[in-house]
């Protein structure tokens, strides 16, 4: 059984220029909030498909349920901050398939995070 799971995060917003200082901001406080209470993050540029250069994207690596928990937890505080903000989470499942989950701000609810929630219990040894 593998242990953790790796996920990348990609934040936005329908409200914000991805560009400007006020958004790079707001992002930079998720980043700092995930590392107080998740642990390591990193980030990468990543390339995009169909266009020229990279996006950047934040690299979470969860290695037990305690983890995921607090990543959550940050993920549900920052969304609920502003109603435009969006945050896409990808992972690589079991099988070798990527697995996305896209959640804004107005729709966050209880079951919003399951997947994402289900996909480490079933690698962690912590459940």
């Amino acid at each position: 059984m593998t242990t953790g799971l790796e996920v990348t995060m990609y934040p936005g917003s329908s409200r914000f220029d991805p560009e400007g200082q006020s958004w790079r901001d707001q992002v930079v406080a998720l980043h700092t909030t995930l590392r107080e209470e998740v642990g390591a993050v990193t980030r990468r540029g990543v390339p995009e498909p169909g266009q020229k250069g990279t996006v950047e994207a934040t690299l979470l690596a969860l290695g037990s349920s305690g983890a995921l928990t607090a990543a959550v937890a940050c993920f549900k505080a920052w969304l609920a901050r502003d109603k435009t903000r969006t945050l896409t989470v990808t992972w690589t499942d079991d099988m070798g398939a990527e697995q996305r989950l896209h959640v804004t701000g107005d729709n966050i609810d209880q079951a919003s995070f399951q997947a994402l929630t289900q996909a480490l219990g079933g690698r962690s040894g912590d459940n």
